[in-house]
């Protein structure tokens, strides 16, 4: 979606699809019975990545075929895709468009390759592929734009905490959050469900709109980024939104680290932001190099090691200084291509 609005930005049309709306009705609707079972249950999240395959049989094909029918009707030739999952839709579509010449880029927003990827590893090499995180050692080269606004320096921030679970509350980030809090420390909490909320002195509830789905259009017809409110006692919940990213990327910013599993997308987050990642437990092996690979870059630290630190600032301050001279060597995704449009040799 951000990709999309930024595209627009420059003059050039595109649509977002997400693939949730390609599923059979009756897998669809269990998709909120899924994200409560992960919720409640990181062991059951963890199963859950596990158990990946591929996910042809939950397609509705009269669905795929009217979208298809849609993209040739329109001449579609350019596609960007965040997911393995979408891979048997393309390559449906190139066997049915073969007069055309298509560019399909697939994105890798982890720094290993996910289940997505790995279900379909025996064709998905003929599409092209780019990789946000540098393999081991490898720096960072390019990154997804969340604002053009410079991060605040960390002494500049509330010394209070973002803890989250990702986008379905997945992980041990309400077991951490009640260790920070008996250590004094002031939180800002993603809530994902009425029962997560527990009145405490020392933390601000955020929550996104319960409305919310990615498959849900805004007025404009349009896919929009979840609505996010500040919960306060006795009054009723303000959901709000932006255009270009999402609500919550305003808190990441005025917090002083990201207290959270390791997923791909938080660390875009943490770099634009130039916040200090925090790691809790991951839930699958791509995660587990996510923290690994931003740790060895020196941007994040795992929380047991913070712990025994007693929480130290002076640790986020290197992290945070360490992001911002490194987002300034990185490329937007797409970047490239605006700075050779003033190159006559390109």
């Amino acid at each position: 979606m951000q990709l999309s609005r930024q595209l627009s930005c420059r003059g050039i049309p595109s649509e977002v699809n997400v693939l949730e709306d390609l599923y059979l009705d009756r897998i669809k609707q269990k998709v909120p019975a899924y994200k409560k079972a992960f919720h409640d249950s990181f062991a059951v999240a963890r199963k859950g990545a596990e158990l990946a395959r591929d996910i042809s049989d939950c397609l509705d094909s009269v669905k795929i075929d009217l979208l298809l029918s849609k993209w040739k009707q329109e001449g579609r030739t350019h596609f960007i895709a965040a997911t393995g999952f979408w891979l048997p839709v393309i390559e449906l579509y190139r066997r049915r468009s073969k007069e055309l010449r298509l560019h399909i880029e697939f994105l890798h927003l982890d720094a290993a390759e996910t289940p997505s990827y790995s279900v379909y590893r025996e064709w998905d090499e003929s599409f092209k592929h780019t990789w946000f995180y540098g393999r081991e050692d490898e720096p960072m080269t390019k990154r997804i734009a969340m604002t053009d606004d410079t991060p605040a320096a960390l002494h500049q921030r509330e010394e209070r905490y973002i803890v989250h679970g990702g986008g379905w509350g997945i992980g041990t980030y309400q077991s951490a959050a009640q260790e920070l809090l008996q250590a004094g420390k002031r939180l800002n909490v993603l809530a994902y469900y009425d029962e997560d909320m527990k009145p405490h002195e020392l933390i601000q509830y955020y929550r996104n709109d319960p409305a919310w789905s990615p498959w849900v259009m805004d007025e404009l017809g349009r896919m929009q980024f979840p609505p996010l409110a500040r919960i306060e006692t006795g009054k009723a919940p303000q959901y709000v939104n932006h255009e270009h990213y999402p609500p919550l990327f305003d808190v990441i910013r005025r917090s002083a680290a990201i207290i959270s599993k390791p997923g791909g997308y938080s660390l875009m987050e943490s770099m634009a932001a130039a916040t200090p990642f925090v790691f809790l437990e991951p839930f699958a092996r791509h995660e587990a190099s996510n923290a690994s690979y931003w740790i060895k870059q020196g941007f994040g630290i795992r929380y047991e090691d913070w712990k025994a630190e007693h929480y130290a600032m002076d640790t986020l301050v290197r992290l945070h200084e360490n992001l911002m001279r490194a987002r300034n060597q990185l490329i937007d995704y797409g970047g490239e291509y605006d700075a050779a449009q003033n190159d006559q040799n390109i």
